[in-house]
């Protein structure tokens, strides 16, 4: 019986489905009267007439947008415009339209004919998806400190690297040239660095690419060799709970970089070239030739018998010029059968710099294609770059040598033969002085310093979606990064410089040292993403991964006439790595967020026992803003908590087997001379078998904020580090171990700080827009443990001022690193300086230089950028600037000078500043901190006015024309030539020039 029934509710119940299904498209209707229910045919509706809507979509520029989606509002009906723009949809008339694109706000319109419709930038959604380690996520979906920019959409003057596109545009990032000499490296440091003796660059990751950022022989670093013009993005993780993914490598944090590639449509071309004209941004004063005849004989100890020269030489203006430059850049993209996206590029700069001689030219070569196999599953993606960059160099004292030397003197004088050849050397009779100042002419015009640099960098990556199971994807990654640098050095006999050289004897040099590195690397990886329940956003990732560096060095150091003046140098070395890591995202209902990673590193530089380093990482986020009782409000539009915390390593140290004992060939100076040959020696270095990673556990708090439809966005971090077992050499007790040297785990240090970004749109209509952008960061450091000694007396000397083991900065337990270790000036009653006296620790004044640690530092306290873009149809303004606040600066240039300078025994003479006359120091006095001075200073860094050309010849073709001026005005109190410095000592530092450039963009 039961199963009867259950027989007879299943016929039923299917009997009542298709009765339905019958029912709903048979056109009948039903009323019920009474107990009776009435079937009747049902009226027909009036049937809704249908019209073709056409259209075109551009952008806030009036360019057309490709591939925007128009959608027939609620249903699925929907195409996309096409390169120009257009669109054709069949639709219901009177119905509204729904146009999108990414980066752009959505767009409601009435279907029509021929109506133009413009998409204004989202600028929440710009650059949603946000390339991280091993993958990318959208930025909404992020729980760590990380921050992208993309360099075409900012100020762009003359960049002739890379790293100049992100000066002053991250919070937290401070970017500090070396130099001004064109192709320079800088030195990049995310939230200070967390190292002492290690390094504390970022890790570059170039497509995919970890790659070697080590110092290369005479030239710049691995930016430096990239064309601006290729980069897509660059990508800046902060955080642990965004680099512990790199593990042992992301102490200083992480900078990824991505090269631009294919896309879909036809082919593309582009052209971007300039031509700039740098001029000397600011020169010292110092005595003019007049000045110098009057001041010298009032200088105690001057015979009368001292003799001036005829001459009246300004030997700044003698080293420096008005530069010329130029570069360009070609590109060309499309996508082959509609699969297979490509771009190539070339690229070509020439740089002459502000000092006579220097000039800087770099060739790049740039290609990539990611074609896709079997209905989109598997994507094969080859990524190549090539780099020569060619360098002609110039030795940084000049400088210094152009300040002091005599104004007097000619810049020729004497036989061409002779010793000086034809330039003005002092001699005492008729041999040269072995301590003069070099002639800086002579400096430029003798020696040639030219470096040549080789890199290519590339990748093969493929990707596949498993069939039937898309959610899945494997990564397979094999790249390199190899590089070959030569630098070499020539000097003919009886030029002046020689005969001041350690070997004093006049005899050139011909030097040539090479240095090659490999990179190889592999990683495989799977992802995994899927929804569940619609609510339920689960990813994740496993991974493995092998690199191999490799590195070989060798120099040569012969005489002119081809015989050896130093027995060569060799050295090879290589070290693994090897990886697991594996990362894990979970948000729900989009609004709560939990990401965790963890990744295990194993470093040859490390003995068996400490191998291998393991680095966790987790982060919670909460979308608030996107919680119902956020909904009631229009002033909120975005906003997100984070916290997270995590640990990465460092295992970047001087030797790549600081476990066991090695030998180093010895300096120049430390040879020794057999014969005509000087014969350098090997010293064994220290070694210390338990060595092994040093850990920084890093507190991150933030919140990402959006007001008035994102009018004004932007971010708020607070973070807090702690780095153990640091890295750090130390003097150990002669005899204990092979050096008095050695590199070992003792040392921590504390690390917190506060960044604040600031982003608006207080205009944006359809002729007129403005946007601002200002980032704020406040940093402070501290050595909280050092040669295991906790305690004030303890300190490291570092800063060094000269080669004969003067320092001016210390590490020091409580103390901020880079303190500068300096003797207090004694000042009179008036305020100025008492020569020669200092304050002692009980107060009182002495002849004592009594040096200790000051509460001034190097590193700044605080730093910020600023950017601001103005746009009216088709005319653009545009300015960046950036500050640094709390450094000092050791101002060598000065505490080198003093009035008994002017005049040797030997009887040559110096020239010196007004300021060392006016000041009176009779001696010279190094460590007095008198020549101390705050390195605060806010520049301009580069105004740009530019006009674009629309539809020159088609609607896809268009030319910008822009005036840029660089290094436009720097407001400061030092003294000296440039208050950025990265290391606070000021010597023989080569000028930023200013520079004016006119650029044109090309795109066709």
């Amino acid at each position: 019986m039961t199963h009867f029934r259950k027989k007879t509710v299943l016929l039923l119940t299917f009997g009542l489905m298709a009765g339905i299904a019958s029912y709903a498209q048979s056109g009948l209707r039903y009323d019920s009267q009474g107990t009776n229910i009435v079937i009747k045919r049902q009226a027909e509706e009036p049937k809704v007439r249908k019209i073709k809507a056409t259209g075109r979509v551009i952008d806030a520029q009036g360019e057309p947008v490709m591939g925007a989606t128009v959608k027939q509002h609620g249903t699925s009906n929907a195409t996309v415009t096409d390169m120009d723009g257009n669109y054709t949809l069949e639709v219901p008339e009177g119905s509204h339209l729904i146009i999108s694109y990414i980066g752009a706000k959505d767009r409601e319109i009435i279907a029509g004919n021929n109506v133009v419709t413009t998409l204004q930038d989202d600028v929440e959604t710009l650059n949603e998806v946000v390339v991280i380690g091993y993958g990318s996520v959208k930025k909404n979906d992020l729980t760590g400190s990380v921050s992208a920019i993309k360099p075409d959409e900012m100020v762009k003057g003359v960049q002739t690297t890379a790293q100049d596109a992100l000066q002053g545009k991250i919070a937290g990032v401070n970017i500090i040239s070396n130099s001004g000499a064109p192709g320079s490296a800088s030195t990049i440091r995310i939230r200070s660095g967390a190292s002492l003796s290690a390094s504390n660059d970022p890790l570059i990751v170039i497509d995919g690419v970890p790659v070697d950022n080590s110092s290369i022989e005479g030239g710049g670093n691995v930016i430096g060799g990239i064309n601006p013009n290729d980069i897509e993005s660059f990508t800046v993780l902060k955080d642990a709970s965004a680099t512990a993914i790199y593990g042992s490598r992301a102490s200083n944090g992480v900078i990824v970089i991505t090269t631009k590639k294919g896309s879909a449509g036809g082919l593309k071309f582009n052209y971007a070239g300039n031509f700039s004209m740098s001029t000397i941004a600011k020169k010292l004063d110092v005595l003019t030739a007049d000045e110098f005849r009057s001041f010298v004989p009032t200088v105690t100890g001057v015979p009368p018998t001292a003799k001036f020269g005829t001459a009246n030489t300004d030997w700044q203006d003698e080293i420096y010029r008005t530069a010329f430059g130029h570069s360009h850049s070609l590109s060309a993209s499309g996508n082959i059968e509609k699969i297979a996206p490509y771009r190539i590029s070339v690229g070509y700069t020439h740089q002459d710099g502000i000092i006579r001689t220097n000039n800087y030219k770099r060739f790049t070569a740039d290609g990539s294609i990611a074609p896709q196999f079997f209905d989109k599953h598997l994507t094969l993606t080859l990524n190549a770059k090539f780099s020569n960059e060619r360098n002609r160099l110039v030795d940084h004292s000049v400088v210094h040598n152009a300040m002091r030397y005599d104004p007097t003197r000619p810049v020729h004088e004497g036989s061409p033969t002779g010793p000086g050849l034809g330039y003005f050397i002092w001699m005492n009779g008729s041999s040269p002085m072995a301590i003069q100042t070099d002639n800086p002419v002579a400096q430029l015009e003798l020696q040639d310093f030219r470096n040549t640099v080789n890199r290519s960098i590339g990748n093969m990556a493929i990707n596949y979606k498993l069939h039937g199971f898309e959610d899945l994807q494997f990564n397979l990654n094999m790249g390199y990064d190899i590089l070959k640098s030569t630098y070499r050095r020539n000097v003919p006999d009886k030029a002046g410089t020689m005969y001041t050289s350690w070997k004093k004897d006049g005899t050139g040099e011909d030097y040539d040292g090479t240095q090659k590195k490999r990179n190889q690397l592999l990683d495989l990886y799977a992802n995994y993403q899927h929804t569940f329940a619609g609510k339920h956003d689960l990813s994740g990732m496993v991974g493995y991964g092998w690199q191999h560096f490799w590195k070989k060095f060798n120099d040569t150091s012969l005489a002119p006439d081809g015989s050896e003046v130093f027995t060569p140098t060799h050295y090879e070395t290589e070290y693994y790595l090897l990886s697991l890591y594996g990362r894990a995202n979970y948000t729900y209902d989009n609004k709560y967020l939990l990401t965790a990673t963890l990744r295990a590193d194993a470093s040859s530089r490390f003995a068996k026992n400490n191998r291998w380093g393991y680095f966790p990482s987790v982060a919670l986020g909460w979308r608030l803003s996107e919680e119902a009782f956020m909904k009631k409000q229009d002033v909120v539009s975005n906003l997100k908590l984070r916290l997270s915390y995590g640990q990465t390593g460092q295992q970047d140290i001087i030797n790549d087997y600081p476990y066991m004992t090695t030998f180093t060939i010895s300096y120049d100076t430390s040879s020794y001379r057999f014969g005509d040959t000087w014969y350098r020696t090997y010293r064994p270095n220290g070694y210390d078998t338990d060595i092994k990673w040093e850990t920084t556990a890093t507190w991150n708090a933030g919140f990402d904020y959006g007001f008035l439809n994102n009018r004004i966005y932007g971010s708020v971090d607070v973070y807090k580090r702690h780095t153990k077992d640091l890295l750090n050499t130390i003097n150990v007790i002669s005899g204990t171990n092979y050096a008095a040297v050695l590199t070992t785990n003792i040392g921590e240090m504390d690390n917190k700080g506060v960044e604040v970004s600031i982003n608006a749109v207080p205009v944006q209509t359809k002729d007129l827009s403005w946007d601002l952008g200002l980032n704020l960061t406040w940093n402070t450091s501290k050595i909280t443990k050092l040669n295991a000694i906790d305690n004030a007396s303890n300190f490291v000397q570092t800063g060094a001022i000269s080669g004969t083991g003067k320092y001016v900065q210390c590490f020091m337990v409580g103390k901020r690193p880079y303190t500068f270790y300096l003797a207090q000036q004694a000042y009179d009653s008036n305020g100025k300086p008492i020569a020669g006296k200092y304050v002692q620790a009980d107060g009182s004044v002495s002849t004592n230089e009594y040096r200790r640690a000051t509460n001034k530092s190097a590193l700044p306290k605080s730093y910020m950028g600023f950017n601001t873009h103005l746009n009216y149809k088709s005319w653009d303004l545009g300015l960046t600037a950036h500050g640094s606040f709390g450094a000092y600066i050791y101002n060598y240039v000065a505490a080198d000078e003093y009035i008994q300078s002017v005049y040797s025994d030997q009887g040559n003479m110096s020239n010196i500043m007004p300021s060392t006359r006016d000041l009176g120091f009779e001696s010279q006095q190094l460590y007095s901190d008198y020549f101390l001075e705050s390195a605060d200073f806010f520049r301009i860094d580069n105004i740009t006015l530019g006009y674009t050309f629309r539809k020159l010849w088609n609607s896809k073709s268009n030319m910008r024309l822009a005036f840029s001026v660089q290094n436009v005005a720097t407001i400061t109190g030092y003294t000296g030539i440039d208050p950025e410095l990265s290391n606070g000592i000021d010597r023989d530092v080569y000028p930023r020039p200013r520079v004016f450039s006119l650029t044109a963009n090309l795109n066709f």
